[in-house]
């Protein structure tokens, strides 16, 4: 997985480890899609769609990360073993 990540990247992810316990707990930014930027927040929306298509007009491929803020207990994963048995 390292591979896939640019080195920014895995330092906003990093960011976003370190501050998601303060954002999942408030409720104006729970579940809300986060773009952060050279560990930076460059803004809040409610689809990812809406996130994306903000990041894309301000930032290249590899100079983001949008982010779901939600709490673990709510995280959904999809792993492939269990894609398998679909």
């Amino acid at each position: 997985m390292d591979e896939f990540f640019t080195e920014r990247q895995k330092q906003d992810i990093a960011y976003y480890d370190e501050n998601i316990e303060a954002w999942v707990n408030n409720p104006l930014y729970e579940m809300k899609f986060i773009i952060i930027s050279g560990k930076e927040i460059k803004g809040f929306y409610d689809t990812f769609e809406a996130a994306l298509a903000a990041a894309v007009k301000s930032f290249a491929i590899g100079e983001f990360i949008i982010q779901q803020i939600i709490p673990e207990n709510k995280m959904v994963n999809f792993l492939s073993p269990d894609l398998a048995l679909a």
